[in-house]
């Protein structure tokens, strides 16, 4: 009883705290505003928010306090603000998910077309067959070979359109969807089994400007070059290890590992990274002549871990710090590779080979 007391005095001092601090900063009393800023200053036991969000709203809160503009003209303007916040990690997602989806039906009308046509010489096969003559047996037999055939082709269609819903078209490697469903198995394993996990996100420097200069033809080539480079460094992990190479989205890719040998992702990474930088892209003409040689492209990576300190939100707040990593490559002058430690004093650590 008396420690519940104590808790309650302790909440009513940290309250009143508070507001003698909106009284300073002029926050009108009786208003939505002081509403807003309290559960905005809560934020930080919401563990359905990730570390990124939580930062961006206190500096949101910080700046009210700060701008002591407390108009219903400013109310408006924060709290689309604080929808921002809230839809931004769900924003690349959706817009990847779109474009894959938008892929995967081309894919299937394609496919769809092509069946149209064998069941259109299947109808034409069986009535030559039927209307010919000849043994009964032996009539019989070539229908079964007949519809055998559409129906081989038709089980094909179904593994296809398997690969079409987590396969990328343009790299043929995994997707979003796919790597979304990759996450989901990992990190349960993560949390059940302290399986430990590690997540690269990769990004192509300077990719709008090679696309503006030399075609979106080109720049799926590019694309498909960096998508088989990962494809090949994800294979140098023991069969004791989970992994995975995607593209998370445009140009951006993904390399995740889990497994004992997750803290080894760094290293893969950069190595990865390094094989890229030297590889020679060659130009041709539709014709297959080379037109252009020794085009080199670079990447800025971001790696890191899964952290036992989150209490939710666990998929984005690996993938925000990886992020947060990968801008800080790109920020200190981009092909490099970064590690993000949120855990020890200096966060941002380079990867060098």
């Amino acid at each position: 009883m008396k420690h519940s007391f104590t808790a309650a005095v302790d909440c009513r001092d940290t309250y009143l705290t508070l507001f003698e601090m909106f009284d300073r900063a002029g926050v009108p009393p009786e208003s939505n505003w002081r509403s807003m800023l309290l559960f905005f200053r809560e934020v930080k036991d919401y563990h359905d928010l990730t570390d990124a969000q939580k930062i961006a709203i206190q500096v949101l809160l910080a700046g009210i306090l700060e701008k002591k503009d407390y108009s219903e003209e400013r109310l408006s303007a924060v709290l689309k603000e604080y929808h921002e916040i809230l839809i931004k990690p769900y924003r690349g997602q959706v817009d990847s998910l779109v474009r894959e989806a938008s892929s995967a039906v081309a894919s299937f009308q394609k496919m769809l077309s092509s069946r149209y046509g064998d069941i259109n010489n299947l109808e034409e096969e069986s009535v030559s067959i039927v209307s010919g003559s000849g043994d009964c047996d032996d009539s019989i037999m070539k229908l079964r070979k007949a519809f055998s055939r559409v129906k081989d082709l038709l089980e094909d269609d179904i593994r296809n359109l398997e690969d079409i819903a987590v396969l990328d078209g343009v790299t043929k490697i995994t997707n979003r969807r796919g790597f979304d469903q990759f996450m989901a198995r990992a990190i349960d394993k993560w949390l059940s089994e302290s399986r430990p996990l590690s997540l690269a996100l990769l990004d192509i420097d300077h990719f709008k400007r090679f696309n503006d200069e030399h075609g979106h033809r080109i720049g799926d080539q590019v694309l498909a070059v960096v998508g088989s480079h990962l494809k090949k460094a994800v294979q140098e992990f023991s069969d004791r290890n989970d992994v995975l190479a995607a593209r998370y989205g445009g140009e951006e890719f993904a390399l995740v590992v889990s497994g004992p040998d997750a803290g080894l992702l760094p290293a893969v990474t950069k190595k990865c990274c390094d094989l890229i930088k030297k590889f020679n892209f060659l130009i041709r003409d539709a014709n297959g002549n080379v037109m252009e040689s020794g085009l080199h492209i670079t990447l800025s990576a971001g790696v890191t871990a899964a952290s036992k300190r989150w209490k939710g939100a666990y998929l984005e707040n690996l993938v925000d710090n990886a992020d947060r990593a990968m801008y800080h490559a790109k920020n200190s002058g981009r092909d490099a590779s970064v590690e993000f430690r949120p855990d020890e004093e200096k966060a941002f650590v380079p990867i060098v080979a």
